[in-house]
């Protein structure tokens, strides 16, 4: 693993291909990229997002490597290892990402997400 980073995580795709009997959205999620090595961090919120009505206050920062790795807004990163963690099964959907401005295949590179905690309305189905 690099040095810094502590954890492994799973990125998913989601589509919404259906819907159920009430007419509501049935998520079908994929698994894009699994045991990516990773580092999550909470970020303070701004009063500029608290002022703009953003529910959830909390952000956080992900660094990923390798550099390669295409990732898009809306996708969610599960946190899978290890299982002492803060996060871990918690989803993040990305807001924002960046990625670093070396060669894609440069071993130094990697790609920084903005994230926001993911919270499923319905759990059990």
């Amino acid at each position: 693993m690099v040095a810094g980073l502590n954890l492994l995580v799973s990125i998913w795709k989601y589509t919404f291909p259906t819907d159920d009997s009430v007419g509501g959205a049935v998520p079908t999620g994929t698994v894009v990229y699994s045991n990516v090595q990773a580092r999550i961090q909470a970020e303070k919120p701004t009063m500029a997002l608290l002022e703009q009505g953003l529910e959830t206050p909390t952000m956080f920062t992900a660094v990923l490597h390798p550099g390669t790795l295409v990732i898009e807004h809306n996708y969610e990163v599960q946190v899978t290892a290890p299982v002492i963690s803060t996060y871990y099964n918690e989803h993040f959907r990305v807001i924002g990402m960046q990625h670093t401005s070396v060669y894609a295949d440069d071993p130094r590179g990697f790609v920084l997400l903005t994230l926001r905690r993911s919270e499923r309305a319905h759990g059990i189905q």
